[in-house]
């Protein structure tokens, strides 16, 4: 570290604060020791972060869940506010961009309304881009939405259904602010300005119907329960049958070989890599 040049005097005793994880929650601690021994546990953390700091960014994920309240409710209308989901989404395709918000009732943001998010991303990009041969996502690395066994096998099934190349890599979760965090949060003010002028939003059907009028520039979409429960019906057994895939939480690329294989990497130029046969 290049502040080992800068001090004086490594026995001079100090305290400092850093955060631990103690039995799955996070908290801050304080230390002491002398400056030489802070600097060294400062030295081997420097590998961890460079590695956190490469992989950082995110171009899908959802969008904190939008509370369905209205302009001068009653009190006891504070305990029994509807929440619904919005899947967010930016392709970036040569000088074209576009941009998603997906809203659904279903807020478990499980693995088949995943499926059917970007199933409909997939189909509406194969409309307004008819010569597509290839997609590559990105997402943060969450564990119950992307980084699992169930959305890899899928993808595979996806690349057939589509005859797309088909390839996700995964960022660091919370961490920093992307392109898909300001689309979920101009969509919801948008919405939110015009309940507080007495519109009523009480389903994913009037979000989407307010929201078009606000805005042409984000492709907007409801992502209904009977679309869901298809996904559900068509994929269940499929997934019952998953194995799992070695290292999934170190994986941070995937590329879909054909049905059922998957290439993954630690990186996207790691010369290290694995098969894994579902």
């Amino acid at each position: 570290i290049k502040v080992e040049g800068n001090i004086v005097d490594f026995t001079i005793k100090i305290q400092w604060l850093q955060w631990t994880n103690n039995n799955g929650r996070s908290e801050k601690e304080e230390s002491e020791g002398t400056v030489k021994s802070c600097v060294q546990h400062l030295s081997s953390l420097i590998q961890q972060y460079l590695s956190h700091v490469f992989i950082k960014r995110a171009q899908i994920d959802y969008a904190e869940n939008f509370a369905m309240d209205q302009q001068d409710a009653i009190q006891s209308a504070y305990w029994n506010t509807r929440m619904l989901s919005i899947f967010t989404a930016h392709a970036w395709c040569g000088a074209n961009n576009y941009s998603f918000a997906l809203v659904s009732d279903n807020v478990t943001h499980d693995k088949y309304c995943v499926a059917v998010c970007l199933n409909t991303i997939i189909t509406k990009l194969k409309q307004y881009l008819p010569d597509l041969e290839e997609i590559v996502f990105f997402s943060d690395g969450a564990a119950s939405q992307f980084k699992q066994r169930y959305l890899l096998q899928n993808m595979t099934r996806m690349m057939v259904e589509h005859t797309l190349k088909l390839s996700w890599n995964f960022f660091a979760t919370s961490h920093g602010k992307g392109v898909v965090d300001a689309i979920g949060g101009m969509v919801k003010r948008m919405v939110w300005q015009e309940i507080m002028t007495k519109k009523q939003c009480r389903s994913a059907t009037d979000f989407v119907r307010i929201a078009k009028t606000k805005t042409n520039t984000i492709i907007l979409d409801e992502i209904s329960q009977t679309e869901i429960d298809v996904a559900k019906l068509r994929l269940e057994q499929l997934f019952m049958a998953t194995k799992s895939v070695k290292d999934t939480q170190k994986l941070h690329s995937v590329i879909a070989i054909r049905s059922d294989v998957i290439e993954c990497r630690i990186y996207g130029d790691s010369t290290s890599k694995w098969t894994v046969f579902f």
